[in-house]
Parts: C-alpha cells; structure tokens; sequence
C-alpha cells in the first residue's frame, strides 16, 4: 500500500508549496560512535552493563552499523539520495588511544574513508566529538578536568591539519548541552555521574559542575577556532547544538521552560558567538514541560524516541538565532524522526521543510538542511529501538538495507529542491487515514527511561502542520 502510495506521491509536480534557492543543499547525518564497528569505545562498554536498552537483544550490536570496515555501503546509499553534503565524525578515542599519542593506521583509515566520500561528489561535514570521549579521558574526570581542553584542542589541531584539504564544514562539538546533561547530571549516557538539576545552574559567581564542564568545552571551541583561522583563513568552523522548543501548558511550567531555554539553548553558543563561521544546530521537536520535568502529553503526537513533533518550534528558533546573531549563516545540521512505520515522516520533513522556507522568505540565512539519518543505527541509551533511518537494517540478515517510501521522497525533494502542495497534501493524508493505529514506541511514560522492547502507542488525532495561526 505504501509504495504504491509514494509511486503516485512521486508523480505529481504541478504547484510548488515551497522552494529552495540552488545553493540551499541537502545533506544526511551520522556518528562514529552509532555506526563504526571494532570501536572499543565508552558506549560499548555502556551497552555491555545493560546500560543502553535495546542492545544487548539485538543481533551483533556491538557491529554498529560496520561502517568501519564497510562504509561503501552507506556511502553509495547516501550517493542515491540526492544529497550533497555528508555529515559524519572522526571517533577521537579511535584516533588518540592514549594521551598525546595519535594513531597513524586509524588516519590513514579516516583518509581513506573521505576519499570514499569525495569520490562520490559529496561535500564533507566532519565533526570531532559527537557524544563520546576516549576512555581514558573518561577515567581521569573528563571535562571536569582542565586538562580535557588541552587534549581536545591537540586532538583538533591534529585532525584539521591532516583533513583540511578534505572537509568543507568543521563542527568541533555535537550537541555539547545534552553531553553534559545526561553523562554528568542524570546517570543516562557514560560515566553514568548523577551530579542533579542543580549541577548545570548558575547563581552569581557560583557555577555547578556540569555547567562548567559545558564551559569548558566553550573555551576549547574558541582556542580550536582562533588557532584554525590562523592557519587556514577559509576554513568554516560551527558547532551542531541541540536546541528544543521548550513550553509548557501550565504557568509553573512556561517558567521552567523559560529557565530551561535560556540555559539549554542559549548559553553554549552565546559564548562562542565570535567564534563561529556558522550556526548549526539539531532540531527534533518541543519539549512539553510539566512542573520541572519533560512530560509526555497524551495529545500530543511524538517520535518513537520521545521527541514532540512540533515544526512552529523550529520557525521560532531560526527567527530568534537571526535576531541574536544577525547575519551568521545558519545550517539544520540535524533534523528527524525515529517512525519504524514511516507514516509519519513524510509529513514531518515535509512541514519542517515549510517552516525552514517561511525563514527564509522572511530573510532569515538557512544555507542547508541535514535530515537524521540514512540507516536505523545505535541510538546512544535508546539502543537499537529507534527507527530514524530512511532504511531499515536486518541485523541477522548481513545487515541488509531495506529502503522505507520515504527515502524516494526525500531524493525528489533533494534533487529538485522543491516540495509540491500534492507532496504535502498526500503526505499528510497518510497521517491522517492512520489516526490510532498503533505504532512502536521507544520510552516510558515518564518520557525518560528507554525500553529494552518498544511498547504501543497509537497515532493521535492532533494537527501538527506548519501553521503560524495555531
């Protein structure tokens, strides 16, 4: 029924709903630490104490997505897209095993893989830390200690002179406010530290724990930045930070998502604002805040991973971006829904594609939009239960790629840069002709804890287009 559906979605080009300007490009998104296998790194050993659910019942998860030893078969998937620009990372425990040591045989691998990647006429964004530290930082305090900026900034250095002829776009961290959030402050990511709410504020002078370590990822972005533009004047250097619509239906819950925009959204790149080349940043949706905690809205549609889809709260954060850094060039370096069914993810690119345009036209300067991700791979303490991927993978069967009807909507929209109002019209009557089926759904009601296997949680009756008049 689905394929059939999207062989006529796919024909019908007559009025554009939106259009993107030739330079406007379309990318896709991964991770070293979700899709490189032989990684002996801090998430599997995380995943060998139970700490990720849904990967010890998986088939080889330690295999990731063997991007490692068999990257052509993701890269020659993302050559099918349309896209071009590919977006993945350089694991630094991988690249630097031990302190001040570099390994020369993992370069010579990581040169290897970009010539992949150039060969097939994509643009290269690279980032150096996404969500994972070597081990042996980990074990000596990590980025509560001072010495973590040095080892980073010696491991940037070393990378951007071995690949700067190489990559086009440079993010030297990925989304460094949930790094410290849930691996220092809330025990769900490696080391597993459980510092509290506390330990990401600031009263006067007084900072807790977690916001320093955030601060001193800050500090390394400049030096790595200044240093950089030294070297390579035309190098563009960015960030890709989360950043989340945050609001509440009640008073005492606007409040605290007034506290918790300002320090999630704000602080980190405020303080790199003279540092950065452009602004990238992750959007996945709002974040419904019931008292002082993420609340799970029974009305509200989600990700299977517990994201709200909510497209307005993306319009809303480009317009405030442009206001504080006016004129800054601005890439969606992460967008994406985890939907195993795939009903709700050609709708979902489709109205955030509609709320990056209205910016747009409103002279706000988007440059590209990057769509989570090409494959379903490991999803941090999700495991294996989120389905982002355009493809599904059979693990016990070779890891064979199986294409969802999206994927042929996104290579149209990427090719032609254009959505029709028939794409947007039919994509949205997928959602609704499936209001209450059920659908997987990958955490608890406390919207939190992850599930070793996904309950069921059916399609709500709720409009979530685009629209500025809700």
């Amino acid at each position: 029924m689905l394929n059939l559906f999207f062989s006529l979605f796919l024909l019908s080009f007559q009025a554009s709903a939106s259009s993107f300007p030739s330079s406007f490009f379309f990318g896709l998104a991964t991770a070293p630490a979700q899709i490189e296998d032989q990684l002996d790194d801090i998430w599997k050993a995380w995943g060998e104490k139970g700490k990720s659910k849904a990967f010890l019942n998986q088939v080889s998860p330690h295999d990731r997505l063997r991007f490692w030893t068999q990257p052509e078969v993701e890269l020659d998937l993302a050559t099918q897209s349309g896209i071009s620009v590919y977006r993945f990372g350089v694991e630094w425990g991988r690249v630097m095993p031990r302190p001040h040591e570099f390994d020369l045989s993992v370069i010579k691998r990581y040169h290897e893989m970009m010539a992949m990647v150039k060969k097939r006429n994509l643009k290269i964004m690279l980032t150096l830390m996404h969500h994972s530290v070597p081990k042996w930082a980990q074990e000596s305090g990590g980025w509560h200690q001072d010495e973590m900026q040095k080892h980073f900034v010696e491991f940037s250095q070393r990378m951007i002179q071995e690949f700067s002829k190489d990559v086009d776009y440079w993010l030297t961290f990925n989304e460094a406010n949930v790094f410290v959030s849930l691996a220092y402050a809330s025990n769900m990511w490696p080391p597993g530290e459980n510092l509290g709410f506390t330990s990401l504020l600031e009263i006067g002078p007084w900072r807790g724990k977690a916001l320093k370590a955030m601060d001193r990822m800050t500090d390394a972005h400049n030096e790595v930045y200044s240093w950089a533009h030294q070297q390579y004047p035309n190098i563009k250097i960015g960030i890709a930070h989360n950043m989340a619509y945050y609001t509440s239906k009640s008073w005492l819950g606007k409040i605290s998502a007034s506290q918790i925009d300002r320090m999630m959204n704000w602080r980190f790149p405020e303080r790199i604002k003279k540092h950065m080349d452009f602004f990238g940043f992750n959007y996945y949706g709002a974040e419904w805040i019931k008292g002082a905690t993420i609340d799970i809205d029974p009305v509200e549609e989600y990700s299977e991973a517990g994201r709200a889809i909510y497209p307005q709260g993306l319009y809303y954060i480009l317009k405030q971006i442009d206001e504080r850094f006016k004129g800054l060039p601005i890439i969606i370096t992460e967008n994406g829904i985890a939907d195993a069914l795939d009903i709700l993810r050609p709708a979902y690119i489709i109205e955030h594609l509609e709320a990056i345009e209205k910016a747009m036209k409103e002279n706000v300067p988007v440059i590209g939009y990057i769509y989570w991700t090409l494959s379903d791979n490991m999803e941090w303490s999700d495991g294996y239960c989120p389905k982002f991927g355009f493809f599904g993978v059979e693990r016990s069967n070779n890891f064979k790629r199986v294409a969802r009807p999206s994927f042929e909507l996104y290579r149209t929209i990427a090719t032609t840069k254009m959505v029709t109002q028939e794409m947007r019209d039919l994509s949205w009557l997928l959602v609704q002709k499936s209001i209450n089926l059920e659908r997987p759904f990958c955490r608890a009601d406390d919207g939190v804890t992850a599930l070793d296997e996904p309950k069921k949680r059916r399609i709500v009756k709720k409009d979530w287009r685009f629209s500025l008049e809700k």
